[in-house]
């Protein structure tokens, strides 16, 4: 299979469909401003007419006068004033719709994941299923260059699913239902994961929080046209004007109720379609992830095999079962069914496929296979601590993975890794008390007045916690506290509301302790708020500006020079590693800044300002600072931290360092 061709198609695809799913619901508002405009002439039409029969003073001349009346009134219902008006208020009941559901879901990841009953998986549990979820989604988040996710368990789910959700990488979580958790071993559960992480990097989460929003609105059309005909219904049982006038509501009622039922069937048509197009391409970037095609799409006969399937049982589910990795709705099919057949999708994973699926009882509790998954776990888990120390050293994890020598020498940096920082980084304070500790000054003084600042936090116990740390993690290599940081970042997110508000304050207090900011404080500081202030309050997300770099020349030219003067490079030697970011990016008459000129407010502001770059710029912009530093063939640690989190202030994915 051409992945790289599946993507493209899919993108090509699915840009279509949207198109449409915006066309239906133009046409959908035109089509109800005409049925509200017939009827609203209907009901004015038989009210003058009532009257003038009613009066026996009337002829038959009265009555073709009414007629004629009748025709005027029609041209004055289908004039341009009237039109508008008339969109304006269907529009704005639409558009008042969509926005109410756009809000509930505003919350993030986790409030459609608490929305389908699920709960937080805690990054210290002791639940083995539990556990291996946890390391196989950081696992998917090291290799993607992203943040570890929260993740969440839908524990009365037995059917096999997963899902992503969330409006930014930043609030982006993972689920799985607990069929999942205990059917698939570890490289079905991982092809499972990647094709979430897929979603995540491929702006899907957006997009279909999106098609939720729109569809509601559409579907409420036929909820206003339910409750029109209800009270239609009603004043049929007074007078003659009273009874006329219900009739005309109920019809119109009746129209509207007709209306929204088109536009739901339409709706989901659209929306399956557009569903199936990007499972076809989360796919094709699940292999590319994780370079096994056969753990993936074994998952998928696993689910083919299994009684349940993937079905989930929650009242939520039908409004949002294009979120996940399966068909929720089985008997839902053709066009209307928002995941491929999984035969298809196997067999464009493995052509070579026999059709048979892999048959599960609902439950898996022998002792042989207990044994035979703890026996994989174990390997697996070497596999892992191979590929983060990988990481930790500053190595691909595919170099690290292709010599034996460098997994040797990766298995003694482990080593090396304190076993109680291991712990620790999984615990809300523990993890509080490892990043106070990375921000502590070598200062005397100042790191004097930054225990102080700990200590007036009023935590019981953070203080104490701290200083058992200190040592441990002042004597950390530089090329570990990042990934450590970022391992941190589940444990900081079950902090409470209170908690966080605490930590960020404390935060800020041992940062400006010495009453200067470097760029390592700096990257630590931005990562930390970026991917945590989602989880305890609502973030004002950037809005697209710049299509073009062009744009944000200025701005590009002061953050590449600064990485340039301070990811240990040469200032009076080797330029090139400048020149080939330009080349990259397409901009090729800038010129390197002094050091004195590339200020951290500067810097600061200039980041925020490509945060505002449309989605398909920001992967240029991020490639050409990878570019730069990789010249040399050696990625300093505060390359590796200030690429980090410019990626993460543009809410981008990390490029291949």
């Amino acid at each position: 299979m051409d992945f790289s061709a599946a993507q493209d198609q899919a993108r090509r695809t699915t840009k279509k469909l949207v198109l449409l799913f915006l066309l239906s619901v133009f046409s959908l508002i035109l089509i109800t401003n005409i049925l509200v405009a017939v009827s609203l002439l209907a009901v004015d039409s038989n009210s003058v007419a009532n009257g003038a029969f009613s009066n026996n003073s009337y002829s038959e001349t009265a009555a073709g006068k009414a007629g004629a009346n009748k025709v005027i009134r029609l041209f004055d219902y289908v004039s341009l004033r009237r039109f508008l008006l008339i969109s304006l208020a269907v529009g704005g009941v639409v558009g008042c719709a969509i926005i109410y559901k756009w809000v509930q879901l505003s919350g993030g990841g986790k409030r459609v994941a608490e929305q389908l009953g699920g709960h937080r998986i805690h990054p210290n549990t002791n639940d083995a299923n539990e556990k291996r979820v946890l390391n196989v989604v950081e696992e998917m988040a090291i290799a993607s260059g992203m943040p570890v996710p929260a993740v969440y368990l839908l524990a009365n789910e037995s059917g096999i699913n997963a899902f992503a959700a969330g409006n930014t990488p930043a609030d982006a979580v993972i689920g799985v239902t607990l069929g999942a958790a205990e059917q698939f071993d570890r490289d079905q559960l991982q092809g499972v994961i990647a094709h979430e992480f897929s979603h995540i990097l491929n702006g899907d989460m957006r997009m279909n929080i999106r098609l939720i929003a729109i569809l509601h609105g559409i579907v409420f059309i036929g909820l206003v046209g339910e409750v029109l005909m209800r009270s239609g219904s009603r004043r049929s049982y007074g007078g003659s004007n009273r009874r006329s006038n219900g009739n005309q509501l109920a019809l119109l009622g009746m129209g509207l109720l007709a209306v929204g039922w088109l536009g739901r069937f339409f709706g989901n048509w659209i929306k399956s379609a557009v569903s199936r197009q990007r499972e076809y391409l989360a796919d094709a970037s699940a292999v590319q992830f994780t370079r096994n095609p056969e753990g993936l799409a074994n998952a998928l006969k696993v689910i083919g095999g299994y009684s349940a399937g993937a079905q989930v049982s929650s009242t939520q589910a039908s409004e949002m079962r294009h979120l996940f990795f399966g068909q929720v709705i089985s008997k839902l099919g053709g066009f209307f069914a928002t995941h491929p057949p999984l035969a298809h999708r196997i067999s464009l994973i493995q052509p070579s496929w026999d059709g048979k699926y892999i048959h599960r009882k609902p439950k898996v509790d022998t002792d042989k296979a207990a044994e035979a998954e703890a026996k994989r776990a174990e390997q697996h888990e070497k596999n892992r601590n191979i590929a983060m120390g990988a990481v930790l050293a500053g190595a691909s994890v595919a170099s690290a993975q292709a010599s034996g020598q460098s997994l040797d020498d990766i298995r003694e940096d482990i080593k090396k890794i304190p076993a109680q920082i291991q712990n620790q980084v999984h615990e809300p304070f523990g993890a509080m008390a490892i990043i106070y500790c990375m921000l502590l000054s070598k200062d005397t003084e100042v790191c004097k007045r930054q225990l102080e600042g700990i200590e007036f936090s009023n935590v019981k116990g953070l203080l104490a916690l701290s200083l058992q740390l200190q040592n441990e993690v002042v004597a950390l290599p530089r090329s570990q506290q990042l990934p450590i940081v970022e391992l941190a970042l589940p444990a900081l997110k079950c902090l409470s509301a209170e908690q966080y508000k605490v930590f960020s304050k404390t935060l800020l207090l041992l940062v400006r302790a010495d009453r200067k900011l470097d760029l390592f404080e700096w990257c630590i500081y931005k990562l930390l708020r970026h991917y945590l202030d989602p989880e305890f309050g609502k973030v004002k997300a950037s809005r697209p500006r710049f299509r073009e770099a062009k744009q944000v020349a200025k701005e590009y030219q002061i953050v590449l020079s600064t990485l340039f003067h301070y990811g240990d490079n040469d200032a009076d030697g080797d330029k090139r590693a400048f020149t080939r970011a330009l080349n990259r990016v397409g901009l090729y008459t800038l010129e390197l800044l002094d050091k004195k000129d590339c200020t951290l407010n500067q810097f600061t502001e200039s980041v925020d300002t490509l945060a505002s770059c449309y989605p398909l710029l920001k992967p240029r912009l991020l490639k050409g600072l990878s570019d730069c530093a990789k010249h040399d063939d050696i990625v300093s640690p505060i390359e590796r931290e200030m690429i980090s989190a410019i990626a993460a202030v543009m809410d981008s994915p990390l490029p291949a360092l």
